[in-house]
């Protein structure tokens, strides 16, 4: 049971279902599906107590009804009910959506910075990400997008002289990046990427990428005018030698965090 229960937690967790009731729809239509002939209330019951789930007879009839109403199931007779032509396609487009936010709940967990030096792994993968992201950018950014960037480092540099914190400006302009690139992809995966790389730089007193503000945003400023420019490969190779900047800013700070707390970077 308490592995069922696990089991309708995680399916809530994924955000496909608005409410409990959504998911005892979706499982009900499952559990249909995979039976050869038609299946009936006692059967269903025990399929949901597999899952977790306690749930009368009366009311798996009633979410069956419902299922009749909108044509995904059929009663046949008094043997139980099937999925229709309409419910497979139902089925298959929610199984769909499930396993697609499962995926990326499991590559959110799976780049979860636990360690100050996985920000050295982090910034290798952004730094893979975002050359690409700078190229398309330079191809296929409309003069508004880049426009909005240039009041994104105008923003930066108002931070950098009023000697505020840069951290928030600088990953600003890297996101708008991402978007202006087109590739909703790449968009996808540096959001998560930044929020991760957020919460680790949250709990660090001193950043030594937070005290060379004055030098990103210079460096901001080039790769917008190559994107201004429509030059891919100097937008790239720009935004290329910037994030070895910042990775060899991180890994230098890094190392001396190791050396006087650890590998966590954490005081013991």
């Amino acid at each position: 049971m308490k592995n069922g229960a696990n089991k309708k937690n995680r399916m809530m967790q994924t955000g496909v279902f608005k409410t409990q009731s959504d998911m005892l729809t979706y499982l009900l239509a499952k559990s249909i599906s995979q039976k050869e002939k038609p299946v009936g209330s006692w059967a269903l019951k025990a399929e949901l107590d597999t899952c977790g789930i306690d749930c009368s007879t009366a009311t798996i009839g009633r979410y069956l009804k419902l299922l009749d109403t909108k044509e995904y199931t059929l009663l046949c007779s008094n043997q139980g009910r099937v999925l229709t032509p309409g419910g497979v396609a139902w089925l298959n487009m929610m199984d769909e959506r499930l396993a697609r936010a499962q995926m990326r709940n499991e590559a959110a967990q799976n780049i979860k910075v636990n360690e100050y030096a996985d920000l050295i792994d982090l910034l290798r993968a952004r730094k893979a990400i975002e050359i690409e992201a700078a190229r398309l950018a330079a191809l296929y950014a409309t003069d508004e997008e880049i426009a909005t960037l240039r009041k994104s480092i105008e923003q930066h540099y108002s931070y950098v002289a009023e000697n505020r914190d840069p951290v928030d400006p600088a990953l600003e302009f890297h996101a708008i990046v991402s978007e202006i690139s087109h590739n909703k992809f790449i968009k996808a995966m540096l959001s998560m990427l930044i929020f991760e790389e957020k919460q680790i730089e949250s709990s660090m007193e001193t950043l030594l990428t937070r005290e060379r503000g004055s030098i990103y945003v210079i460096e901001h400023d080039k790769i917008t005018s190559a994107l201004e420019a429509r030059n891919p490969q100097h937008a790239a190779d720009l935004m290329q030698m910037h994030l070895e900047a910042i990775l060899s800013a991180v890994k230098e700070q890094v190392h001396e965090l190791e050396e006087f707390y650890g590998p966590t970077g954490m005081k013991t």
